[in-house]
């Protein structure tokens, strides 16, 4: 896809749908089969279009599932991955193949894992047992892809089907102190006390903040003034 997505791509979500255009600056477009597509060659501005390149390996959307709103464990604890051009399935199998990239794995399964970037065979899966050259999964199968493709296999907590004290909002750290912030805001609201609602209001979309710029990494440089030494 395009360099710097998260400047030139909006989405909008509806219900199960994500409908998805792109930012165009010094293009016209006109309307095809109910979609705007870019007219070559023409000059217009500033304006959302149909995208015109393929997502050859889907859409990557990141942190909580509202059919899993709790896990077992925090996101910042699991260090499990793999990536590489090496891994391939076997059609019909249960196994990942990659020599020497699963052995931050564990051995004994039990595991859920997701994929990335394969042609066919992209999801969320639970492991039956790994050593350093393959993955085994249990309930799923895999359709043939031969290596090839840049994938990532990567640890991904389980589901907490009865949350207590000591389970997880399925978010990462920064994002479930927010969460905790705002149920204060509400809380404050409920007693009528507005001045600590708006208070928690503040830290809420403080750390909502601080968390999209830690996904932005910026370097700044200054020019050093002359000096002399005596």
């Amino acid at each position: 896809m395009s360099y710097d997505t998260n400047k030139s791509w909006l989405y909008r979500l509806e219900g199960r749908y994500i409908y998805l255009w792109q930012y165009m600056d010094g293009a016209a477009t006109t309307m095809l089969d109910g979609h705007r597509i870019q007219l070559p060659d023409e000059y217009y501005g500033k304006q959302l279009i149909y995208p015109d390149e393929d997502i050859t390996n889907g859409l990557r959307i990141e942190y909580t599932s509202l059919s899993e709103p709790f896990v077992d464990e925090a996101w910042e604890s699991l260090s499990a991955s793999a990536s590489g051009t090496t891994i391939s399935f076997g059609d019909g199998t249960t196994v990942i193949t990659g020599t020497g990239l699963f052995g931050d794995f564990d051995t004994d399964g039990g595991e859920g894992i997701r994929i990335i970037g394969s042609a066919s065979n992209d999801g969320d899966y639970t492991t039956a047992s790994a050593d350093d050259d393959s993955i085994t999964i249990s309930g799923d199968t895999f359709t043939l892809e031969s290596a090839g493709e840049s994938i990532t296999v990567y640890q991904i907590p389980d589901e907490d089907a009865s949350p207590s004290e000591t389970s997880h909002l399925n978010l990462n750290r920064m994002l479930s102190l927010a969460t905790v912030d705002y149920l204060k805001a509400q809380l404050a609201d409920r007693k009528g006390d507005v001045q600590m609602k708006e208070y928690y209001m503040r830290e809420f979309w403080k750390k909502v903040g601080d968390n999209n710029s830690n996904k932005r990494k910026i370097s700044m440089s200054f020019p050093m003034s002359p000096f002399a030494v005596k």
